[in-house]
């Protein structure tokens, strides 16, 4: 059981979400013997995203994976609770920020009344707001979406307004909208960037929980690490992108975090599937583009 004390944001943490993500299976330790079981992927072209708006604001996500052990349940607003609550639920709960909205994430095996329980706790903890997205991902049926489409009807918890606290960093670059062109070449910017700083050994990282996303390294940046972009330093870039994005087929968790961005940035419904042929689509002279509008 846990206890979220009032006025402290509890469990507060911090998730990136990459826009290609590679599908690792992690193996066994050695000398244990155990039964394999083969984790659930799904096709990436199979999938049919649907929304649901009820009010304005105010939508529903789903996508349907046949056969899912769990179901996924994921509300992004603005508002942050504050109101001390004792969960009792049958689920893994975790909470984290996106694009500037406070997320919590419910995690429940696929079945109907456990789904109804987090619902439950959920309208009575989170705080009302004008705008919400609510996101479900699992084997779903009318009954299960019905469930979570309460969360889009009014709010009983009580809150405040999000704040984002800057992270600590030597050097920020700042990134373009996210799902735009713009964003994907950057994101190959920096990926020939870290090349060029690999002598160095830096921490590159994203921070995504404002509006606007961040990429963070902990040393400064010389102007000479700004120079153009060649053909022969973005090929491996590219090629490593372009290789995960051929790989369609991703887990649950990777399809839901991939549905929670969708709603957050207010993407379109193909941005799950349409990274393959965005890529493609960036071309050098695109890449120098980012790294000219991102010298600090």
């Amino acid at each position: 059981m846990f206890h979220f004390s009032r006025r402290t944001l509890w469990l507060i943490i911090f998730v990136t979400i990459p826009l290609i993500v590679v599908f690792n299976l992690v193996g066994q330790e050695e000398g244990v013997v155990s039964e394999v079981v083969e984790p659930q992927a799904w096709f990436l072209d199979d999938l049919a995203v649907s929304t649901d708006e009820r009010a304005p604001g105010r939508t529903l996500w789903t996508v349907d994976l046949d056969q899912a052990r769990q179901l996924r349940l994921t509300i992004t607003q603005d508002l942050i609770p504050t109101e001390q609550l004792d969960i009792a639920i049958d689920a893994a709960v975790s909470t984290s920020r996106q694009g500037g909205q406070f997320q919590v994430t419910v995690v429940n095996p696929a079945d109907t009344d456990a789904l109804q329980a987090s619902v439950d706790f959920l309208q009575s903890w989170l705080p009302d707001g004008d705008s919400r997205s609510v996101v479900l991902s699992g084997d779903l049926d009318d009954d299960r979406m019905a469930v979570a489409r309460r969360l889009l009807e009014p709010l009983l918890g009580e809150g405040m307004v999000n704040q984002v606290a800057p992270q600590p960093s030597l050097a920020r670059l700042r990134s373009p909208p996210m799902g735009t062109n713009e964003q994907l070449a950057f994101l190959l910017w920096v990926g020939v960037l870290q090349q060029r700083l690999s002598g160095y050994d830096p921490q590159v990282r994203w921070d995504h929980r404002a509006e606007t996303s961040q990429v963070l390294i902990n040393q400064t940046l010389s102007t000479d690490l700004f120079v153009p972009v060649t053909e022969e330093e973005l090929e491996p870039v590219r090629a490593a992108y372009t290789a995960s994005a051929e790989q369609r087929s991703r887990s649950a968790e990777q399809i839901h975090r991939y549905l929670v961005t969708s709603a957050v940035y207010d993407l379109p419904a193909d941005f799950l599937v349409s990274q393959q042929q965005r890529l493609s689509a960036i071309t050098l002279a695109d890449v120098n583009a980012a790294r000219a509008n991102s010298q600090p």
